[in-house]
Parts: structure tokens; sequence; C-alpha cells
């Protein structure tokens, strides 16, 4: 009888506990949600800050699926395109070519998740634009390792602080990708 008892209770679930939300629902607060949308789907850990999300809230978040590491630093949510998530991996948004290729896909209908990278550049290299001052790009056996991806091919990088706020987090504004792409050795 009591071993019954002491079985009972091992299977039991502790009542005071919290299991959240099932894993993979994508459930975001409202201001995070608002967040994600005002800013492209990509987000900064100082950003998520701003609107009380703490570390251990955000770890929640990640832990179930509703935001994902994109680097150091920076989140997105799940839908994000793997293109746009793999530029940022890269140190910012879709430049040049990749920038325009995107653009058009936007202005045809098609929808970005379908993009692949060798829709964005007749070579399948990427362009990416990062900031003027940003130390170092990692290399593409590294974000392999770290992100247990395929290697991607060496990307196609664009210094400018101007361009990379010039649009939005997927992609530098269209009249700049224009200039770059006119400028680009990699064309």
């Amino acid at each position: 009888m009591r071993r019954e008892v002491s079985e009972r209770r091992a299977k039991r679930r502790p009542t005071n506990s919290y299991s959240g939300a099932p894993r993979g629902t994508g459930f975001l607060p409202n201001s995070v949600l608002r967040l994600l949308h005002r800013h492209g789907g990509i987000v900064s850990t100082s950003e998520l800050r701003s609107v009380h999300v703490d570390q251990t809230h955000l770890e929640l978040l990640r832990y179930y699926g509703s935001l994902q590491a994109v680097r150091q630093g920076w989140h997105c949510h799940p839908s994000l395109p793997d293109v746009n998530r793999l530029a940022w991996r890269f140190g910012g948004p879709l430049a040049c070519v990749s920038a325009l290729a995107y653009y058009d896909a936007l202005d045809s209908g098609r929808e970005p998740t379908t993009l692949t990278l060798g829709d964005l550049s007749d070579d399948g290299r990427l362009h990416v634009c990062v900031v003027s001052n940003q130390p170092r790009i990692p290399g593409t056996a590294l974000l392999a390792r770290r992100w247990s991806i395929s290697e991607p091919r060496e990307p196609s990088i664009h210094w400018s602080t101007a361009a990379y706020r010039s649009g939005d987090r997927l992609a530098v504004a269209r009249h700049v990708a224009l200039l770059q792409a006119d400028r680009c050795d990699d064309t």
C-alpha cells in the first residue's frame, strides 16, 4: 500500500510548476510583436530590454521557439526568411543585387520565405551591408559550425554605415541598392 502511494506521487506533476506555452507555438507579448513588426522581424537585445524583456524572459522566448538568435545581441522572429537570417549572421541587411532581387520578389507577389541564395545573385553569393566600424565578419566555417547550417559561400560585404541605416533591417533601401550594384566589383 505504501509503495503504491509513493508511485502515484512520483507520477503526479507538481501543481506549483509552470510549463509555459508549448514549444514552437510562437507566443509573444504584444509589446514584442509590435517591436518586431516595426523593425522587420529583427530586434536587438537592448530594444527588447526597452519593452521590459529581461534576460530570463528572453531565454524563455528563445527556448519556446518564439524568438531565434541571429547573432550575438540580435534576435529574429522564426518566420524570417532564411536569406535574411543568413545575411544578419554575417552582420547586416541584404545589399546590392541581393537587395534588388529581394525587392523584385516582393513586387512580383512572391513570398520572401521561398527565396534562395541562387535567386539573390547570379553567382550565388550573398551581398550584405555592414556598418563601417564593425570589427570583423565571421568566417563561413565558423557560421556553419555555430548555427548548424551548411557552409555558405563567402559573402560580398558592402561597408557603409549610411547604407546600413537606409532601409529596413531586411534590406537596404532600393535606391541605395541600385547605387551599390552600379559600383560593385562582385556583380
